[in-house]
């Protein structure tokens, strides 16, 4: 079995239900990704959803720059009026940051 090479990040977008949208991210989050994490979340909060769930759960990485893009994100989303929630999963590198950051103002599933 192929193992994925470092600094990847996949993210998949659903929508479960009208005015929700999922974004699943799989693989790492870092100063080499965070930049694609930040541009799909931006583009979700500047949509049309209400409630925006991002899934962090299949992630192998978090590091401190994925937190600082969930805080953007959360600021972007209480301008927008969209509710942002964040499922850590069992990601431990992502469960540590956000204990780490009290949240951050960030509402955790």
């Amino acid at each position: 079995m192929a193992s994925e090479p470092r600094g990847r990040l996949r993210l998949q977008v659903s929508r479960p239900t009208k005015g929700t949208a999922v974004v699943k991210a799989n693989g790492e989050v870092d100063l080499g990704t965070a930049p694609r994490l930040w541009d799909m979340l931006a583009q979700r909060l500047h949509g049309s959803g209400t409630t925006l769930i991002l899934n962090l759960s299949e992630l192998e990485f978090f590091g401190a720059t994925g937190i600082r893009v969930l805080e953007r994100a959360q600021l972007l989303a209480e301008d927008s009026h969209t509710r942002l929630f964040v499922f850590p999963g069992e990601c431990r590198s992502a469960r540590r940051m956000l204990d780490l950051c009290e949240g951050g103002g960030l509402h955790t599933l």
